[in-house]
């Protein structure tokens, strides 16, 4: 997750979550990743943004130190991504008695 994104879940400024994050990253607390992220600012120019990518834990400690009230969106949201990254691959029902009959077609022709 993102810092812009927990700035989002949060109501909060992008630069003041920021700045939470490199102090708490200064008291040894969290230990994100930072990458350039490209934007559009407020008139539509073209910007590089900084953000710090988290991990679940440091997500969690981040957004107690932002607003309280808002951990629950934060749960959330991690849920949300954990769902969508254990979900199967969904299955195809065969439309056609042709395609239900390719499996067996195949195992006779081997």
């Amino acid at each position: 997750m993102s810092s812009r994104e927990i700035a989002d879940l949060t109501e909060k400024r992008h630069d003041n979550v920021k700045r939470l994050i490199e102090s708490l990253i200064a008291k040894g607390i969290v230990q994100p990743q930072i990458e350039d992220e490209p934007s559009t600012d407020a008139v539509g120019r073209k910007r590089i943004t900084q953000v710090f990518r988290v991990n679940q834990r440091d997500s969690y400690v981040i957004v107690a130190q932002l607003s309280p009230e808002f951990t629950a969106r934060l749960v959330d949201r991690w849920q949300e991504l954990e769902a969508a990254a254990a979900a199967p691959v969904p299955f195809a029902l065969p439309r056609t008695m042709q395609e239900a009959l390719r499996p067996a077609a195949l195992c006779q022709a081997n």
